[in-house]
């Protein structure tokens, strides 16, 4: 300790732990330095340090001198590569006989240098320092009780995982739900009964069409082309107001949406494999045709049928007019829908565990039940089942909504 106190550098507090850490402090670098001279050992560390310089140069004219110069010196010079850089990797003994080195190569020797350099003289090294106190006094001395803050952070974390992960559970039960018919009818049936849930529906005049946006106010009086409609609306998270009646619209169109992206990814994997052709563009194209038909430029009124804004239509029909054919044209509608069935999905599995409790309890569940006739003037287009028009409506409009919906499930 006496050489280190005439050459004036300090000795470090802390222990190092590993070479890394030692090159990176300073106060360990000059302390190291100090150490390896006194053994006559500073050589590798001069080349790991001038590496470093280089790498880090911007110059080229300063970068070309200093390479030159650890060529010269480490390499070319009386003593022996091997002897200088204290490493015995085969490497340095055919590099010390070519006449052309790379930077890559003498980066791959710094690394055997540094490997070599913490092998012999890093434990010496560290016995230099005193010894991290073992963990056992550390949890004695440091075990404190937590401050309010960070039990209130620690505990609002945990909740917000819990939520996320039974959010996770609750999307993978419907995907695996929906993907059984008879479910997925009883899901549709179940569906149907919202309409009729006169306590969480808003009152409605028959003169609203109710187009729904993020604050409502968005009314479309040209839509009613042939009369009233009776448009039930309902508020639910997020301040949010949509149109009930739409709701098994929603499930198809989502299901459709889902569908043609399934064709995008499909074309895409065709486009890689060269199997890419114009009948691939032609049924995306029927396909988006299909969806706008149905549910964005429907021919029954309110043209706009699902729960999405206006401005979302706009920006589906003029991504479509742009000629785009990806998943991103129904990306934000995917994202304004999803919401809206998982709200009936958890309203729908809160049901269904009531009824079963008063079935297996032996009393009579209540249900609400729809009235023998759609309030609709007009049937949804909801698949295979329809309801009554009113009011005159024709047949030739339900039969147009049923093959429209067998041409999309086909396609």
């Amino acid at each position: 300790m006496s050489f280190y106190k005439k050459t004036g550098v300090r000795k470090p507090s802390l222990r190092p732990r590993n070479l890394t850490e030692v090159l990176l402090n300073t106060g360990h670098l000059e302390f190291f330095k100090e150490f390896l001279k006194e053994r006559k050992a500073d050589s590798p560390l001069k080349f790991l340090m001038a590496i470093h310089k280089i790498s880090i140069e911007t110059n080229e004219k300063m970068y070309k001198f200093l390479f030159e110069n650890i060529i010269k010196t480490f390499f070319h010079g009386k003593v022996p590569a091997e002897e200088m850089l204290q490493c015995d990797a085969p490497i340095i003994q055919e590099i010390s006989h070519m006449g052309h080195i790379s930077t890559a190569t003498l980066l791959m020797i710094q690394s055997y240098v540094m490997k070599s350099l913490e092998e012999k003289w890093f434990k010496d090294y560290q016995e230099l320092f005193p010894p991290y106190p073992q963990e056992g006094h550390i949890e004695v001395q440091t075990s404190k009780k937590p401050s309010k803050t960070t039990t209130f952070l620690q505990e609002s974390q945990k909740k917000g995982w819990l939520k996320m992960i039974s959010f996770i559970k609750s999307f993978c039960k419907y995907r695996r739900f929906m993907s059984n018919p008879t479910n997925r009818q009883a899901f549709e049936e179940y569906l149907h009964l919202e309409v009729q849930s006169s306590k969480e529906n808003l009152s409605t005049s028959p003169n609203v069409s109710g187009r729904p946006t993020t604050n409502a106010t968005n009314v479309r009086s040209t839509d009613l082309e042939n009369g009233d409609i009776s448009l039930v609306k309902r508020r639910i998270f997020g301040h949010r107001i949509i149109i009930v009646n739409f709701a098994i619209n929603d499930l198809y169109f989502f299901s459709e949406m889902e569908k043609f992206n399934d064709l995008v990814s499909s074309a895409h994997m065709l486009q890689v494999n060269r199997a890419y052709n114009e009948n691939d563009v032609i049924l995306m194209r029927s396909k988006i045709n299909i969806i706008l038909k149905l549910y964005l430029n429907s021919e029954i009124p309110p043209r706009l049928r699902v729960n999405i804004s206006e401005s979302q239509k706009d920006a589906i029909l003029a991504a479509i007019s742009e000629g785009h054919l990806d998943r991103n044209i129904f990306h934000g509608t995917i994202m304004s829908l999803f919401p809206v069935i998982m709200y009936f999905w958890k309203r729908y599995c809160s049901w269904k565990a009531a009824r079963s409790y008063f079935q297996y309890r032996g009393k009579i569940f209540k249900d609400k039940k729809p009235s023998p006739k759609s309030i609709h003037k007009y049937p949804l287009l909801n698949g295979d089942k329809t309801y009554p028009a009113t009011k005159g409506g024709k047949s030739s409009q339900v039969s147009l909504s049923k093959e429209a919906h067998h041409l999309s499930e086909a396609s």
